[in-house]
């Protein structure tokens, strides 16, 4: 940092702002004294009434002078008064500018930072006001704010300002304009973000880490300007920076300000009409109200928002009475959900049977069978914008021709927002089953669609329990392929089993396969699998409550560990038996870890260490340190030990801050 900088020079040094934001020490109480409203009135007054008349904006109309009549407390208007003082008297005496700024910021240290930045302009206020009314006063000195300086009023009349000088004048009267609007508009931005802080509005959250940056740069500008307005009266300051940086400088730093303030109040309304949406949505009162509240937008066209088969047009009516299964996805479906789907359109559960009686006949004779669809298919593709993507788009038409779809380009622009925030629609392809009276009963069943197929049916949830309660385990649940095609299930009741995975597809794919070790070639499958086998698992436990905390199950332990594997790049599974029970799930290292050290029989010692790992991870003394999916119908999870609630990022993670 320079020793002769500037003051303005300051609103570029990011390092002196951050360590002063850094000491900031706001105490509520000082700040309640500071009637901000009260304050921002009196200075509005002031300012306004001087920038006129500099700039002659007023012509013949006589510009108000008068300032409200609002008690100010002593101690406000004595901290004003010694900003007012570090603003002259201590740059009169050539102390050091960052000494000075030092001193003003420690005044102001327990106040908001838009309520300092308001004081200050208030102390600056007071000079620039002051010296303006009284030098365009009438001789009786009528209108001046302050009675000391009645008495410098004959010699403020003669020439005030040198010719030389008098050019900034204008200039730098723009400079206070600008100032007054910034703060006004910081003020505007505290209100905004402390009366709206519970709405979910990310501008709002932005203008909150942010304002703190913006003061500092405030108090800065207005100390600049404060120095130049003085060197304009006084031909001993020494001169401050060129006109033409303070001008720009300003100008520059006070934009972000008054956008910010435009695009927080534009999230707002867009937030309060998102909610009034939310609104209409809770209180449908059947499946047909609930699809016309979702999709259909404010103002909607004639034009169909949903088509069927063949590209037909569809009414909202001829889902009445019946359950939906609305699937949201981004344009591109893989070929595995699709071919999940494809099980559930035909699911023989779908079709009631129905017969048509002759009511002319006095007994009643079926005549005629029908088959009745309970649910329908319906897909709402999520597009974010794209809607060229969504025209070139033919996967799901072509290999879904007899369900349901969504045109994203019709539908409700809120639509996608409510999907994303209340259903937690990440990109990943999700199931929301609807009944008839448009009620959600279950808000992804993707999952164990996944995993059960046709056997979930009807899809409300609880249906992740009953498959629990046969010999399946989760490897032979996610593996089924590998399974079959191995034949893994005759195996020896001491024959090991090892199925291994890496970040590379083409080097599993090409490494050599010896006796027992099976590759995992489609990592991605895998995943998808095991993220949705160790959702079903854990709603199963809560449902059927085999653990008062879901984390103490032991298949959800090992299909945690499995997960985190996969996260960090590959994993290893060993098992035994034809049953293949699960002997060790970890990394890869650690088979590289055990053959090393471990001679032939590495394998006898990976599950003495994976049971010892799993024993201490149940121990009172430490807590389970579990890596699980973020998903939306899942309850509250909580610690092993503290019975803190875990916290959701991207994976559930320990609530100890000591955790790894």
């Amino acid at each position: 940092m320079a020793i002769n900088m500037t003051m303005i020079d300051f609103l570029d040094e990011h390092q002196f702002i951050d360590l002063t934001i850094g000491k900031q020490a706001y105490d509520s109480s000082i700040e309640e004294k500071c009637n901000v409203n009260d304050l921002l009135g009196i200075v509005n007054s002031i300012l306004s009434g001087a920038i006129p008349l500099v700039s002659k904006e007023s012509g013949d109309k006589k510009v108000s002078t008068d300032v409200p009549q609002t008690i100010i407390s002593s101690k406000i208007s004595h901290l004003i008064y010694e900003i007012s003082c570090q603003m002259t008297c201590m740059a009169e005496r050539r102390k050091n500018v960052k000494d000075r700024l030092e001193e003003i910021f420690s005044k102001l240290s327990s106040y908001r930072p838009t309520t300092q930045v308001l004081l200050v302009l208030a102390a600056f206020a007071l000079q620039y006001g002051d010296f303006w009314y009284i030098s365009q006063a009438p001789s009786d000195g009528g209108n001046a704010l302050s009675n000391y300086l009645l008495k410098g009023l004959s010699s403020l009349k003669k020439k005030l300002i040198s010719d030389d000088k008098a050019a900034a004048i204008i200039p730098l009267n723009e400079v206070v304009r600008d100032l007054l609007k910034w703060t006004a508009s910081l003020v505007s931005l505290e209100k905004l973000v402390t009366q709206h802080r519970w709405k979910h509005v990310p501008q709002l959250a932005e203008a909150f880490r942010t304002m703190p940056k913006w003061s500092c740069e405030a108090i800065i500008a207005i100390l600049a300007t404060g120095d130049y307005f003085a060197w304009l009266m006084d031909d001993k300051w020494p001169e401050p920076l060129d006109l033409h940086t303070l001008v720009s400088s300003v100008l520059a730093k006070k934009s972000p300000v008054l956008a910010a303030v435009k695009d927080c109040k534009r999230g707002i309304e867009r937030r309060e009409e998102y909610e009034k949406y939310v609104k209409r949505l809770e209180a449908a009162v059947d499946i047909v109200d609930f699809l016309n509240s979702m999709l259909t937008a404010k103002d909607s066209s004639q034009d169909p928002i949903v088509t069927g088969p063949n590209d037909t047009p569809v009414k909202f009516e001829s889902f009445r009475k019946k359950s939906v299964l609305l699937i949201i996805s981004e344009l591109k479906i893989s070929m595995d959900d699709i071919e999940t789907l494809r099980i559930i359109r035909d699911d023989s559960n779908r079709f009631r049977t129905i017969c048509k009686e002759d009511d002319k006949k006095s007994v009643s004779i079926p005549i005629q069978a029908e088959k009745e669809t309970l649910y329908e298919l319906v897909w709402m593709p999520i597009v974010d914008g794209r809607t060229k993507d969504w025209e070139a788009q033919t996967s799901f038409k072509s290999l879904m021709p007899s369900d349901y779809r969504v045109d994203p380009q019709k539908m409700n622009m809120w639509a996608p927002v409510y999907i994303k925030e209340e259903w937690r629609f990440k990109g990943e392809t999700m199931v929301v089953v609807l009944d008839s009276f448009g009620r959600v009963e279950n808000t992804d069943a993707m999952p164990m669609l996944r995993i059960w197929g046709a056997n979930a049916f009807p899809y409300t949830g609880n249906e992740s329990t009953h498959p629990w309660m046969n010999s399946w385990n989760w490897l032979q649940l996610v593996l089924r392929e590998l399974v079959d095609q191995h034949g893994t299930l005759d195996a020896d009741k001491d024959e090991y089993r090892l199925f291994w995975g890496g970040p590379s597809a083409a080097e599993v794919a090409a490494a050599p396969v010896a006796s027992g070790v099976i590759p995992i070639v489609n990592m991605r499958r895998f995943r998808t699998l095991l993220r949705s086998c160790l959702i079903c698992r854990l709603q199963a436990v809560q449902i059927l409550k085999i653990e008062r905390n879901p984390l103490r199950d032991r298949i959800v332990y090992e299909m945690s560990e499995a997960y985190k594997a996969c996260q960090s790049g590959g994993v290893a599974i060993l098992t035994k038996g034809p049953g293949l029970q699960v002997q060790h799930v970890g990394p890869l290292s650690d088979i590289e870890r055990a053959t090393e050290h471990g001679g032939d029989h590495w394998w006898t010692a990976l599950p003495e260490n994976f049971e010892k790992k799993y024993k201490d991870a149940q121990g009172q003394s430490t807590c389970l340190h579990a890596s699980v999916p973020d998903y939306a119908d899942l309850k509250d999870l909580y610690c092993p030990v503290c019975a803190r609630i875990m916290r959701y990022d991207l994976c559930l993670t320990c609530c100890h801050s000591d955790s790894d």
